[in-house]
């Protein structure tokens, strides 16, 4: 999409030889979502606790949220599985990676707010991931220090999640 988006073809004009075959090989990969199967049900019968993790990263193309749930029964039993997931391309005028990783993490916080306001459960723990120390830092940092785009984004996340600390992974 951010290739069409780039060369600004109306919607008659002829794509050039490429694009056509990657979007054959993108319709071929399709038939592989039938074989995924995703439980309706997350939680246990008798849960002792629940721990929400999610993780945050991007790329020059796009970047994106995942989070998992993971529930212990008082028996010992866990399940760990996905509970949802969002994704945005990335935007047209280029940007840093710290930046789109920073966006990718807004992402997280806002999808996670999304989740912790769902269950009637209570969530024993909140573990947010990032492979960015650039993100962290800045997540860390008061926002009136910081350039308006990250400061912005800053801001937001600090408001989301006031009593959290973000996690690395190394």
């Amino acid at each position: 999409m951010q290739q069409l988006w780039l060369l600004k073809l109306t919607w008659n004009e002829i794509l050039p030889s490429e694009l056509p075959q990657q979007w054959e090989a993108f319709i071929d990969t399709l038939q592989y979502l039938e074989a995924i199967s995703v439980r309706r049900c997350v939680l246990l019968t008798s849960v002792k606790s629940i721990i929400v993790q999610g993780f945050a990263d991007a790329s020059s193309n796009s970047y994106g949220a995942v989070v998992y749930i993971q529930a212990v029964s008082k028996t010992g039993d866990t399940r760990s599985q996905l509970l949802c997931s969002k994704s945005r391309v990335a935007p047209l005028k280029i940007m840093t990676i710290p930046r789109l990783k920073l966006a990718a993490c807004l992402l997280l916080v806002k999808l996670t707010n999304k989740v912790l306001a769902a269950p009637k459960e209570r969530v024993d723990s909140l573990k947010l991931w990032t492979d960015s120390s650039i993100a962290l830092s800045w997540i860390n940092t008061s926002p009136h220090l910081l350039k308006t785009f990250v400061a912005n984004r800053v801001s937001q996340i600090q408001q989301l999640l006031k009593d959290f600390q973000w996690r690395h992974i190394s």
